[in-house]
């Protein structure tokens, strides 16, 4: 017997096959779509002042549910402060920086220290530390004591071993520790605990 063939199914039949691809390429397009975001680069540890070295740019997909931050927006991450700690490796998350402040009656100063004049150790910024000035031998008289500090960023290495520190040292002392870091007469004692 001869079969008999419908027009009508097989136009139905060839605008499924079309329908089904159609939609088997969105969903395959929408698995593949990807936006440009920022991952961090190095460990960014609380208080530290973001730098655009600090971030590199990586595609994630769409459907990630993460509150990443697009690249667009280095130029508004750059030169804030970290409010958490970020992690070498982890996409930068909204909510993860605000602007730097300084604390009410604080200033900052920048101290260069020879080794064995500071702790050694993991110095994370928000570290507690105590400045003692050292005496001077052509000097007489009392020493000016001690300084409580903070640190501000974690410190910088030196070729020659020493270290660069970022303090938060209160005002009214700040002139002192700059004058004493400046001769060379001031060491770091680590306190107990850190932020």
């Amino acid at each position: 017997m001869r079969l008999r063939r419908s027009p009508s199914w097989l136009a139905f039949g060839i605008v499924a096959v079309c329908l089904g691809g159609l939609l088997s390429a969105f969903a395959y397009l929408s698995a593949v779509e990807s936006t440009p975001v920022l991952r961090v680069n190095r460990t960014v540890y609380r208080g530290e002042i973001l730098a655009p070295t600090d971030f590199s740019v990586v595609h994630v997909g769409s459907g990630v549910d993460v509150r990443s931050v697009a690249d667009s927006r280095i130029g508004e991450v750059a030169g804030r402060a970290a409010v958490t700690d970020l992690p070498a490796g982890g996409l930068l998350v909204e909510g993860s920086w605000s602007d730097a402040t300084q604390p009410v009656g604080m200033a900052r100063v920048g101290a260069r220290l020879a080794q064995g004049r500071f702790p050694v150790g993991d110095l994370r910024p928000g570290t507690p530390v105590s400045v003692v000035a050292l005496a001077d031998s052509g000097a007489e008289g009392k020493l000016p004591g001690t300084v409580p500090a903070t640190l501000v960023i974690a410190p910088t290495p030196q070729p020659d071993g020493s270290l660069v520190f970022d303090l938060f040292v209160p005002l009214d002392q700040a002139e002192m520790v700059t004058r004493l870091a400046a001769a060379e007469r001031i060491s770091l004692i680590q306190q107990g605990g850190t932020r």
